[in-house]
């Protein structure tokens, strides 16, 4: 092999090697949440509930999970439930409700995480000072 052969190959080898390719990693899309500018209990919450929460008879009847009924008619009730934590309008983040929902070994509802949308739009609600309206 003559030197400028030797040269080309040893230079192709560097560039070969020097490649390198993220596998696994996918570029992070920001999700863009179109949420109420105010969250309505009825409007917002309640079909959430309806749709997520008071399915299969996790938190509807009296035997509801955590004593926390969520069918239309005693949902607001029960989250407002003097001591129950529930709702803390103070700090909206520590909420036992929003807690629960984010929770990374078992968020609500269980059969998997809400997206972030629903999850900011329960936040709001809360910062909101989680009105009746």
């Amino acid at each position: 092999m003559t030197k400028v052969k030797r040269v080309y190959f040893i230079l192709f080898i560097c560039f070969v090697c020097s490649c390198t390719k993220d596998v696994g990693k996918l570029p992070k899309v920001e999700v863009q949440c179109v949420v109420p500018s105010t969250v309505s209990f009825a409007q917002d919450m309640t079909p959430l509930f309806n749709a997520y929460c008071n399915t299969g008879g996790c938190h509807s009847g009296g035997s509801a999970a955590g004593n926390l009924n969520l069918e239309p008619a005693a949902a607001y009730a029960a989250l407002n439930k003097s001591g129950s934590g529930y709702i803390d309008t103070v700090t909206p983040n520590f909420s036992l409700l929003y807690a629960q929902m984010i929770s990374a070994s078992s968020p609500m509802p269980p059969t998997g995480k809400l997206d972030d949308c629903k999850l900011q739009m329960v936040l709001k609600w809360i910062q909101q000072k989680a009105k009746n309206n």
